[in-house]
């Protein structure tokens, strides 16, 4: 009843053509928006036009309905729409509105909502339009029968008649004639009371900022945090305080979508001292950034849950002569897990000529990725950001972080020029990270990132224990390595799809079992070559370096017992080199 008697309203009310357009309008473009994470100032824009504008509110809600509707629908040929305009003729039209004062908010850096925004302005149009012609060709019919239906008049003027008039079919036109409604184009465009009440809650929101600042800056970024993580993010507050300059975060935990138990890095407190300039670009300038009491892979009191599809990684790419991580390590699935993980934060702050290259080639299958992973609705175009990064963290400080890796190691981290877009920066990312008991660094140069040359990292562990770490290694029955320490050092170049890097590895006191036999490995030092997609390396052993180890320690005689042992058949000329080889294939085929 309450329907019938609002669209009866409409229809025997006063409604202007532009009362009807603006409704048909408004309702279409907030209909065409995904919502507010993508377009904040879209959504508050319309809403409040919505309410100052004199536009029929029944109408605008069954439209915004109707499109919301229509938007779900179609969102994947808005998406492609959207490509055309970003990618397009007119993509300087849309960086010029991402890169300015307020317009950064819109969301128009975001393809479904530059796709749907369009296509949302000609449906609106297009309901206005049948709209109002309808209600005209009512009002014309409607404006004959008062003039030559005296019945009609006077069954109207019936008490009863009034009522149910009344309660089905709404108020009427008032006092006005029909004819007198079909001459009213536009009517008073201002709503009084929409007006005072939008002037309120903008006062609110500028007096009031101080107590509404923190509850909804701290839904903001754990909304956002979540859909950058793919996993839950527990935040306790984020208080933002412009004046100052300063930020302070307390409770950050981001469950790790791989093991939804556990964090993939928490921190009790995070203080940063901020830029407030660029703030109304969207830019989030960070001078400093310091965690207290953080921690990674640290046990979650409460499972997490996936935000969006779980995250795949692909691990089709293999290399000639190169084994992947499975016929290395027994627990090569975590490793990869944690690989890909990286991958994808590479690829979110990929830029430059060497991530230009990899996507000019894949640009398609990136973005079916992306799809896939957040969905059409989270897919934005990056490269619309001119003049500064988003996010651009200038120093980062982390110290104590407790990590269970590499045998439970404290270590400090330090990053410097960390952003969403490394290539509008002058200086090249950088990452350092350093044990407490100068047992491992980590040096990673990202200038690969800014396309001024390639990634590339240094890293070392010292007095490693070989135990601990062969009990990751594939074998049956007793442990391929035993006993005694082991130091790495790791350069080379890596990168999102391609790493070329050199593991050197010395033991001391440690032992090797080959063909059953001990053989010891005491100031032996072997390259590995670790090559290929970052979630999913190959990995080749030098034969050519273990050979000479072994002849030079006088093992060629235990090398022929072994292959014997292992089936692997060799000729009595055949050297020592002819039969690691095939000791070597005959273990890769296992």
């Amino acid at each position: 009843m309450i329907v019938t008697r609002k669209i009866g309203s409409l229809i025997r009310g006063k409604a202007s053509p532009f009362q009807i357009y603006a409704a048909c309008l408004l309702g279409s473009l907030f209909g065409f928006l995904p919502g507010f994470q993508q377009a904040p100032f879209l959504i508050v824009l319309w809403s409040f036009l919505l309410l100052v504008l004199n536009a029929n509110l029944f109408l605008a809600g069954v439209v915004t309905l109707i499109c919301k509707l229509i938007f779900l629908a179609t969102m994947p040929v808005l998406f492609s729409l959207g490509r055309v305009l970003l990618e397009g003729p007119t993509q300087g039209l849309f960086k010029a509105i991402v890169n300015a004062p307020v317009g950064a908010y819109s969301g128009f850096d975001y393809y479904v909502v530059a796709g749907g925004q369009l296509v949302a302005l000609v449906v609106g149009a297009g309901f206005g339009f049948v709209a109002s012609r309808a209600l005209q060709a009512y009002r014309r019919k409607m404006a004959r029968f008062s003039q030559n239906s005296e019945k009609l008049n006077a069954f109207k003027s019936k008490g009863w008649a009034k009522a149910m008039t009344w309660l089905f079919l709404g108020g009427g036109r008032g006092k006005k004639s029909y004819e007198e409604l079909m001459a009213v184009k536009v009517g008073n465009p201002i709503r009084i009371w929409g007006a005072a009440l939008v002037a309120i809650l903008v006062g609110v929101l500028i007096f009031g900022y101080s107590a509404l600042s923190e509850p909804f800056i701290t839904s903001l970024a754990k909304s956002n945090l979540e859909q950058a993580n793919g996993a839950t993010v527990d935040l306790d507050s984020v208080d933002l305080k412009l004046a100052e300059g300063s930020l302070e975060v307390k409770g950050l935990a981001m469950a790790d979508p791989q093991n939804l138990d556990t964090n993939i890095f928490e921190s009790a407190r995070i203080v940063a001292d901020v830029s407030a300039a660029d703030l109304l670009r969207k830019r989030f300038s960070i001078d400093r950034l310091v965690f207290e009491d953080a921690a990674t892979g640290s046990r979650r009191e409460s499972a997490g849950s996936l935000v969006g599809p779980a995250p795949k990684s692909e691990s089709d790419f293999e290399l000639p002569e190169f084994s992947d991580l499975e016929s290395v390590l027994e627990n090569a699935d975590v490793w990869k897990e944690r690989l890909a993980q990286v991958k994808r934060w590479m690829e979110k702050l990929g830029g430059g000529e060497e991530g230009a290259k990899e996507r000019a080639v894949t640009w398609k299958e990136e973005l079916n990725s992306r799809i896939q992973l957040l969905g059409h609705a989270h897919v934005k175009a990056d490269f619309l950001t001119e003049g500064s990064p988003t996010l651009w963290i200038k120093d980062l400080e982390a110290k104590g972080v407790k990590t269970p890796y590499l045998g439970g190691m404290v270590v400090d981290m330090t990053g410097l020029n960390l952003s969403t877009h490394p290539t509008l920066l002058e200086v090249s990312p950088s990452i350092a990270i350093d044990s407490k008991d100068d047992r491992f660094d980590l040096k990673l140069d990202l200038a690969g990132l800014k396309g001024t040359g390639q990634n590339r990292v240094d890293a070392r562990v010292s007095s490693y224990p070989v135990d601990e770490f062969a009990k990751g290694l594939k074998s049956t029955g007793e442990p391929p390595l035993s006993g005694g320490t082991m130091d790495i050092e790791l350069t080379g170049v890596v990168g999102a799809l391609d790493s070329d890097l050199v593991a050197e590895v010395a033991f001391k006191d440690s032992m090797a079992r080959i063909g059953g036999k001990p053989v010891p490995l005491d100031g032996v030092s072997l390259p590995v070559n670790i090559r290929g997609p970052l979630d999913s390396p190959a990995v080749k052993l030098d034969s050519k370096a273990l050979e000479k180890v072994l002849v030079s320690a006088g093992k060629s005689r235990l090398l022929e017992e072994a292959s014997k042992k292992l089936g692997v058949e060799g000729e009595s000329g055949d050297k020592p080199k002819d039969l690691l080889k095939g000791l070597l294939k005959k273990k890769l085929e296992e």
